[in-house]
């Protein structure tokens, strides 16, 4: 392993200010910043950037300039933007964009905004786009326009819903009409991008648009922390599930778009012998409200029946679950084919695993009770990009639930964007499994609860007492 020049480290962090525009989880983004600086003890409204709010509640950003009223020259300045739903995302949003704009107003070269999960990130199309958001807004272009509106440079977040965002921050920011005007049709290429319509003058699923886009839109990948997961601390170590290549390791992709998620995650795998199972999205019978319909489109590897294997269903996040309770209920009776008529059989067990746990936001309660009650999983794994899951657990839940915690990452993403070195291929595409597992480790730690199954019981027994009166 080659480690960085430490003069070329300390040069880098002499640079950075590392911040937060929203008291909620200030926790992780402390941890971050700390990761990311290599400091200890760090109280974020006094060194980078107080998040504070009038008492009639306006919010009004501070930087820390210090005694001598020094300014943010020559700095970069790192936001991070957590999503909580003791917040409402539209001022957790509005919040970063102030504090963006402060910084550039006080001489910021560089701005970055370090977004756990990019809000709104479902809302990628317009009405031009899809009948069923006819009278609706393209959110994120709207997000796009105002973050580069005000000051932002970059966004770099986690396991982006749709490659279409980058689409259009590529649009907002100019970037097609400086270097690619080729991609506008002839009409749209003299007149301001945000009057450029979609998907009349631009095609936002064009591969070139949206690799013009990733200089500013940037979207890390957790395949390889989920794959090293699973290789090294799930409950699969030690079990014949990971015996003979993978042979009864079950890993299905729940749709179409699902499959950019979990081709890479079988890759990260290293097991040749796995079963990689692509499903159309479960609907509802026509003629049965009680019965699910799901097509098997493809199913790659050699196998005689799912009966007995280990199914992993993963996608960037979990909202209602509805289509995710659907497909296991279809799963549990047989994975029957709607296409075929071909029953491929019962898998012995499930582990599920969302990148976001977005959970209907308040009602977050209610769908943890559906994944113990309707879902069944092994093991329920998910990531802190929204940290309250963490805290806010059903006690049941607690039993099979893993928090893959990822500040080391962004901290780890903080540093490589500043070195120039892209964040969006830097953690995949190892050469084999030891190099990814030694890379990918340290970027990433677990919190399991005490309840949980493979937590080591360190209580000890203690007697009991009862005295009779009398």
């Amino acid at each position: 392993m080659v480690n960085e020049n430490n003069s070329v480290i300390d040069d880098v962090v002499s640079k950075l200010v590392v911040g937060t525009s929203s008291l909620t989880h200030m926790g992780l983004a402390t941890k971050i910043a700390e990761r990311s600086l290599g400091l200890q003890g760090l109280d974020l409204t006094h060194s980078s950037l107080d998040p504070r709010t009038f008492s009639v509640g306006e919010f009004c950003p501070r930087f820390a300039l210090g005694e001598n009223g020094r300014d943010l020259n020559g700095k970069h300045v790192y936001l991070v933007m957590i999503p909580s739903p003791d917040e409402d995302q539209e001022g957790i949003f509005y919040r970063a964009a102030m504090a963006s704009q402060a910084a550039k107003e006080n001489g910021a070269d560089k701005v970055v905004i370090l977004a756990t999960d990019f809000p709104h990130g479902r809302q990628d199309r317009g009405p031009g786009d899809d009948d069923k958001a006819k009278g609706e807004l393209t959110t994120v272009r709207l997000h796009a326009r105002t973050l580069l509106g005000a000051g932002c440079d970059q966004v770099i977040t986690t396991h982006e819903h749709s490659s279409r965002i980058s689409g259009y921050f590529a649009l907002e920011s100019g970037l097609i009409h400086r270097e690619r005007p080729d991609l506008l049709e002839k009409e749209a290429r003299s007149i301001d991008p945000k009057y450029v319509k979609v998907p009349e003058h631009v095609d936002i699923d064009d591969p070139e648009v949206q690799a013009l886009g990733r200089k500013v839109f940037k979207s890390i990948s957790p395949h390889t922390i989920l794959a090293d997961y699973l290789l090294h601390q799930s409950s699969l170590v030690g079990t014949d599930y990971l015996e003979n290549g993978g042979a009864r390791l079950l890993v299905k992709s729940v749709d179409k778009g699902n499959r950019v998620f979990i081709d890479p995650l079988t890759d990260a795998l290293w097991l040749p012998n796995l079963i990689k199972v692509y499903c159309g999205k479960a609907r509802d019978a026509k003629n049965d409200p009680n019965k699910v319909e799901v097509g098997i489109e493809e199913v790659i590897g050699e196998f005689t029946s799912f009966d007995g294997m280990m199914e992993l269903l993963g996608d960037d996040g979990g909202d209602t679950l509805g289509t995710l309770r659907k497909t296991a209920a279809w799963s549990d009776k047989g994975n029957l084919c709607s296409k075929t008529g071909k029953f491929y059989g019962v898998p012995e067990g499930r582990i599920i695993y969302c990148t976001h746990p977005w959970l209907a936001g308040k009602s977050y309660d209610a769908i943890q009770r559906r994944i113990v009650n309707n879902i069944g999983p092994q093991e329920f794994l998910t990531t802190n990009t929204r940290p309250y899951v963490g805290d806010h657990q059903y006690y049941k839940l607690k039993e099979t639930s893993t928090v893959l915690r990822l500040a080391g990452l962004w901290a780890d993403a903080i540093l490589a964007n500043e070195l120039g070195h892209d964040v969006m291929s830097r953690y995949a595409n190892f050469s084999c499994e030891e190099e990814q597992h030694r890379f990918i480790s340290p970027l990433y730690v677990l919190k399991r609860h005490t309840r949980h199954f493979m937590a080591e019981d360190s209580r000890s027994k203690k007697e009991i007492n009862f005295e009779l009166r009398g």
